[in-house]
């Protein structure tokens, strides 16, 4: 080797080791930043003898990418339906706090086998009355409460579709500047950086697939294979409030749609599933029981006729199976017991259409009213909760499910949640900077700086030596 050639080695290794070092110094003063991925730039042979780094290198693992984004998107799911149910599940109760519907529902019934036992006794009638008002007052409350969760979630969806649109709009434009760099430059890499946390983000929403075309651009799509981002294009989700329907340029993509082409997790389709499906059913439910009062309070009062309303009313009116839908948040004591509203509790003994008090003894209509709240009723299939069940039942295995529903999700984002943070920990470990191998490698880059160095101080020693000996 020629003296001109080792010293451009020993040149190109110095700048190589001060490539290196600055390098090193920049993973380890991001090890904790978000989203950074760490950075490495191998070395290439130069013609005529030394080397240099051929560009900037992302440690990159786009299957554990993957992995990371799916649990992502599936605790996200399950966290947006436990948040979404908290406040609901506090306003159904527990059972024994008195506030409960299936403690109402007993109040009232030791109410009325009271009232049977003492039926001449006003204060007796009047706390038959309260348990009743009671009642009526816990099912509009536990159905206002519900369509609070409806509005909520609603509104939550529209967000959620207004963040995936502005953040597709966001992975175009670093799409576009990381296709502007020449190479694989140190600006680059911080735009693929940035990429990867906006995609980690958006996987929060909604469940996606991401892979590159063959330019190298980013390409999203949800798991159905509808395109969100292709071609430096974002093609932007449409939300169609009144159907709670999804679709892309026309294609549904709209979560547990037979054929649409959507993502199954994420906190989008774990709200729009509330709002089609869980919601419905939880006020339905509701709307049932309230039908059931209704009806077993209108059949069991001979002193009213077809159509009339018994001791329960919708709004005032008598039961209406055309009317259904809400009557949980319409239910009313009927004002014929209500002394504010001219009536009286003592009707409650004698019938809600009676005219004038009858024998103040009489404890037999009390009796048949406790008695039907006993007997098994008749619920409509499309509750879920089976078609014949005794009011208690029912109420039982309605808040059952209701609070469940909060429970498992709550449970099953907690499990997720490990699964999550294991990929996350394996994700790091392969992409993330260990500070110890950094630090490792300051002190071969101190090394390599030593022996470049030495190199080149022996090479002037000897053109010294050489000059010497000529002159």
């Amino acid at each position: 080797m020629s003296i001109t050639s080792a010293f451009s080695s020993a040149r190109s290794g110095l700048a190589a080791a001060e490539s290196w070092a600055e390098l090193t110094s920049g993973n380890i003063a991001n090890a904790t930043r978000e989203g950074y991925a760490r950075r490495s730039a191998p070395l290439t042979s130069l013609p005529g003898g030394g080397v240099a780094p051929s560009g900037i290198q992302r440690a990159v693992d786009d299957r554990l990418d993957q992995s990371h984004r799916i649990e992502i998107s599936r605790v996200a799911g399950q966290e947006a339906i436990s948040g979404a149910l908290e406040t609901y599940a506090a306003a159904l109760g527990q059972v024994g706090d008195g506030t409960n519907l299936s403690d109402r529902l007993s109040a009232l019934q030791v109410g009325l086998d009271t009232l049977a036992s003492n039926p001449s006794e006003p204060a007796i009638q009047q706390d038959a009355l309260r348990a009743a008002t009671g009642l009526a007052s816990g099912l509009r409350e536990t159905a206002s409460a519900l369509e609070r969760v409806r509005e909520q979630t609603a509104a939550g969806v529209v967000g959620d579709v207004e963040t995936v649109n502005a953040t597709l709009r966001e992975v175009v434009d670093l799409n576009r500047r990381i296709s502007q760099e020449p190479g694989p430059t140190q600006r680059r890499a911080g735009l693929e950086d940035s990429l990867s946390k906006t995609l980690d983000g958006l996987a929060e929403v909604l469940d996606l697939r991401v892979s590159r075309d063959d330019k190298g651009r980013i390409l999203v799509a949800t798991t159905g294979g509808a395109m969100l981002v292709e071609n430096d294009t974002a093609h932007e989700l449409e939300f169609d409030f009144a159907a709670a329907s999804l679709s892309v340029n026309g294609v549904d993509v709209t979560p547990g749609t037979p054929g649409a082409r959507g993502s199954q997790e994420g906190r989008l389709a774990a709200r729009l599933d509330l709002l089609g499906s869980d919601l419905p059913r939880m006020q339905r439910q509701l709307d049932e029981m309230a039908g059931a009062l209704m009806r077993g309070f209108e059949d069991a009062d001979p002193t009213i006729g077809a159509g009339q309303p018994g001791l329960f009313t919708d709004a005032g009116a008598g039961f209406d199976a055309t009317q259904l839908e809400g009557l949980a948040q319409r239910i009313e004591i009927n004002a014929a017991v209500r002394e504010d509203q001219g009536g009286g509790a003592w009707r409650l003994r004698d019938g809600i259409g009676a005219a004038q008090p009858g024998p103040i003894g009489y404890g037999g209509l009390a009796d048949a009213f406790s008695q039907m709240l006993s007997d098994p009723m008749s619920f409509d299939a499309a509750a879920g909760l089976g078609t014949q069940a005794t009011a208690s039942d029912f109420i039982g295995s309605m808040l059952a499910e209701q609070q469940g529903l909060r429970n498992d999700a709550r449970d099953r984002a907690e499990t997720l949640g490990a699964g999550r943070d294991a990929v996350a920990a394996s994700r790091a470990a392969a992409q993330g900077v260990n500070i110890d191998e950094e630090l490792q490698q300051l002190m071969m880059i101190e090394q390599s700086y030593a022996a470049n160095a030495t190199v080149l101080r022996t090479l002037d020693e000897m053109m010294d030596t050489l000059l010497n000996a000529v002159g």
